[in-house]
């Protein structure tokens, strides 16, 4: 009898432990349906913590730590999926151990060897990175028989690659066939003159102008579609080459540039409104460059404040709007805000009533080193065009001390009209010229029509000797 109920017993347990393993599974493969679970195996490694980041518009983003365990296992899992796009595993040592992509398969498995992480890479991935990490592994190999490789980034490896070289163009064969993610960004990381004549070559229509022809074609091996490429770092890379690109080179204006690029973009809104954002955010950044305040005024007005693109973060839009105002009244073309300020006799001095031809409006601090070290240049601009031009100067101080301000003019004797801006009784001189650093210049006509800003001395001196040119022809 006693047996007996002891080998009921024993049934009950095993029969509740089968339940609780079930019950176990299902919730498993529940949380698995929606969650994520990253296995990876890293051989000859002495490192026991890792931690998963991702590239998220334009950012890094962190999500997750794991420790390895007896098996020498490293498992990231959680029950809410991960974004999809490109991820990176690294340690408290090792920046990068490898990059791979998570797509909406989130249960896989990566095994490397850590003397050779790229050649050893192998994955339970049945398409997106076995190609991805193949394409790696054969532009190393092949770069290493030349010269000595240590980066595994696969923009560097492109970037190095000799396409001239058949065998290295057969290593991207194939390549964006399936349209998945990871052969998308494969071809997005090849450079635009690159793709432009080993890849496109044929289908290009002859141009007359070659400089219009390479940038009609800068983004053709890049699918704006896809917004999980936003997920990439390569997204704000080719756009701020482009930029850079077209700010290097004379006579291209960025305005028509910037349009054309939001126009490529609108094939999803998403990837439209992101792409905006992050070129109002370089626009907005460098404001003080040439014709970035007008483009950055552009894209807020002619595309956000109307509604034409959804503000990518809506938190920020008075914010913006705001700024926008600001730089808007100083675009070349504009009058200068009015102001009237005392200077150390206490004595008001009012912009608007200098009668020069020409004025520069200087914002200074005799405790800023910048300021300092151009002063040598702003008083020769003084003595060149004071006289021969009209030239007047109308220095702005910041400084919190009125003695040192006072001391700085006696000591170096500076000629023109030297007023101190915290008395200034239009209004903050902070926020009607937007002064975030020193020293700022703005070269104002005789109407106080703003002529140019934040340039070097010399840099006015021949926009003035220009414009009188002009005037005598």
């Amino acid at each position: 009898m006693r047996q007996l109920k002891f080998s009921l017993t024993i049934c009950k347990v095993l029969i509740t432990c089968l339940l609780v393993s079930l019950i176990q599974r299902q919730v498993n493969a529940a949380n698995l349906q929606s969650g994520h679970e990253i296995t990876v195996r890293i051989r000859n490694c002495k490192d026991t913590l890792f931690y998963l980041k991702h590239f998220s518009a334009g950012e890094i983003s962190y999500d997750d730590t794991a420790r390895m365990d007896m098996e020498g296992k490293i498992i990231f899992t959680g029950t809410e999926k991960l974004e999809e796009g490109l991820y990176c595993v690294y340690s408290d040592h090792i920046y990068n151990y490898f990059d791979f992509f998570i797509t909406e398969k989130q249960e896989l498995t990566v095994g490397l060897d850590n003397s050779n992480r790229i050649g050893s890479l192998t994955t339970s991935d049945s398409s997106v990175n076995k190609t991805y990490f193949k394409v790696l592994a054969a532009l190393k190999a092949d770069l290493a028989r030349k010269s000595d490789i240590r980066s595994d980034s696969l923009q560097f490896l492109l970037a190095k690659s000799d396409f001239s070289d058949p065998a290295e163009r057969l290593i991207l064969k194939g390549v964006c066939n399936t349209g998945s993610i990871g052969e998308k960004y494969i071809a997005a990381c090849i450079p635009p003159a690159v793709y432009q004549r080993y890849f496109l070559s044929g289908t290009i229509k002859p141009y007359g102008d070659p400089v219009r022809s390479f940038l009609d074609h800068y983004f053709d091996n890049l699918d704006f579609s896809d917004y999980r490429l936003v997920n990439t770092p390569i997204i704000t890379k080719r756009i701020d080459e482009f930029i850079d690109t077209i700010t290097a080179m004379p006579g291209l204006r960025l305005q028509p540039e910037v349009d054309r690029l939001i126009i490529l973009t609108s094939v999803n809104k998403k990837m439209q409104e992101f792409v905006t954002w992050h070129m109002l955010s370089r626009f907005g950044m460098y404001y003080f460059l040439p014709g970035y305040d007008a483009v950055y005024v552009h894209i807020i007005s002619d595309f956000l404040a109307n509604g034409r693109i959804a503000w990518y973060y809506p938190e920020v839009r008075e914010r913006e709007l705001g700024q926008a105002k600001k730089l808007e009244n100083l675009l070349a073309g504009k009058i200068g805000p009015d102001l009237e300020i005392p200077d150390s006799a206490g004595t008001f001095h009012e912009l608007y009533s200098i009668q020069a031809k020409y004025t520069l409006l200087l914002f200074w601090a005799s405790t800023c080193s910048h300021c300092r070290d151009e002063m040598p240049a702003i008083s020769k601009f003084y003595l060149d065009f004071h006289k021969a031009y009209d030239l007047e100067i109308y220095g702005v101080s910041t400084d919190t001390s009125v003695s040192r301000w006072k001391s700085y003019i006696r000591r170096h004797q500076l000629p023109w009209i030297n007023v101190y801006g915290r008395k200034n009784i239009r209004g903050s001189y902070h926020q009607l010229y937007n002064i975030q650093s020193t020293p700022s210049l703005f070269l104002l006509d005789e109407k106080k029509t703003i002529l140019a800003k934040y340039l070097k001395p010399e840099e006015f001196g021949k926009i003035i000797l220009k414009r009188e040119s002009e005037k005598q022809k």
